[in-house]
């Protein structure tokens, strides 16, 4: 039996999503760059500074987000052992073993060792993300190879009915001039093909970068436009990044992505980097203080612009595609159900759907 359903990615969605249908979600996954912004110096922070920041940070925003991304090395065990990530805050954990350093030509996903799809089902994560690297222009071996690791990982993840979501990346090489205004359209043009390519393998959310800049009136309209061609050319939920821009520019990024249809966001140091880069108890104390706040306020725009998505079915579809003893010949063999859950995406600036206001109850 070919199931159209996968209560496992259903279950996994619908604990990172709020109960309105909108992803809220802070990104802490980050590496050797968080150890960076703790000290002048990153050879004095130690491996418990680096958590114990995290855990703060996570602590403070917790009650203002629907789930958080967390990495395995400086989080994902700890924080949930502490209690900083509570029961009703969804969990999203990094594949990924990366930087923010740059190669001189094409770059290939490295994962990280002894992590794996599995072992984040197993951590009691909800939701697997993978940062991926897409240059097709650049070379084609490395292109297929980013194109196979894609295709293997999303094949893992239905086969643990684990959640995937994919993070394309289009970054810039040695000799290009991410100033120049044929590089800025190759970058736009690159992030809505990249997020197209990666939903035609079969996972369940985007998180993108935004695809456009706005520092002048015609570079708004035309990242509007943007925001507009991704929407309609893929058909799971997309949220978007906010790539270490200043706060103000990724709250207009947002308004003007979830104009377009995206369903939240999914940021992290536009958000807390000011927290992090306090280094009196006191001031880092307010800063992250400020960052929840800055969460509410991003809250406010997800909800009032984005579309929702509906991590629930009706009950008769669900009858339809879950019929008596379903469970029998669900991942047989060790395989994962022959389709991914088909989920809803509801019409822009629509009010939650009946099926929403139904499952708050029971969603979270």
């Amino acid at each position: 039996m070919a199931n159209a359903l996968d209560p496992g990615k259903l279950r996994g969605m619908q604990r990172v999503t709020s109960s309105d249908g909108f992803f809220l979600i802070c990104a802490l996954d980050h590496l050797s760059d968080f150890a960076e912004l703790l000290a002048p110096d990153p050879a004095t922070v130690s491996f418990g500074d680096v958590v114990a920041a995290k855990d703060a940070v996570i602590r403070a925003v917790a009650p203002s987000v629907s789930a958080v991304l967390l990495d395995p090395l400086y989080g994902l065990g700890h924080l949930v052992a502490t209690g900083a990530v509570p029961g009703n805050v969804g969990l999203m954990s990094s594949i990924e073993d990366e930087d923010y350093t740059f190669p001189e030509g094409a770059r290939m996903t490295r994962f990280r060792k002894h992590w794996s799809a599995r072992r984040i089902k197993m951590s009691g994560a909800d939701v697997c993300k993978l940062l991926w690297f897409y240059r097709p222009d650049l070379d084609s071996e490395v292109a297929e190879h980013q194109r196979t690791i894609l295709r293997q990982l999303a094949e893992d993840c239905t086969a643990l009915s684990l959640p995937l979501v994919v993070e394309p990346i289009w970054y810039p090489v040695n000799g290009e001039n991410p100033k120049s205004e044929d590089w800025k359209a190759a970058r736009v043009r690159g992030i809505i093909a990249s997020a197209v390519e990666a939903n035609s393998v079969g996972i369940d959310m985007l998180k993108v970068e935004f695809p456009g800049y706005l520092d002048t009136p015609a570079g708004r309209e035309l990242a509007a436009r943007a925001c507009q061609e991704l929407d309609a050319s893929v058909d799971v939920p997309w949220v978007i990044l906010s790539a270490g821009v200043t706060y103000e520019e990724f709250r207009a990024q947002l308004q003007i992505a979830c104009e377009a249809g995206a369903s939240g966001y999914l940021a992290g140091r536009s958000i807390w980097r000011d927290a992090i880069t306090q280094h009196a108890p006191v001031a880092r104390a307010n800063a992250i203080a400020e960052a929840r706040g800055r969460l509410d306020e991003l809250n406010e725009v997800t909800r009032k612009y984005g579309r929702p998505f509906c991590a629930v079915k009706p009950l008769n579809e669900v009858l339809v595609e879950l019929p008596a003893e379903w469970y029998r010949d669900w991942h047989a063999n060790g395989q994962g159900p022959a389709v991914s859950a088909s989920l809803q995406r509801a019409p822009r600036n629509s009010p939650p759907s009946a099926a929403i206001r139904e499952s708050r109850e029971v969603a979270r």
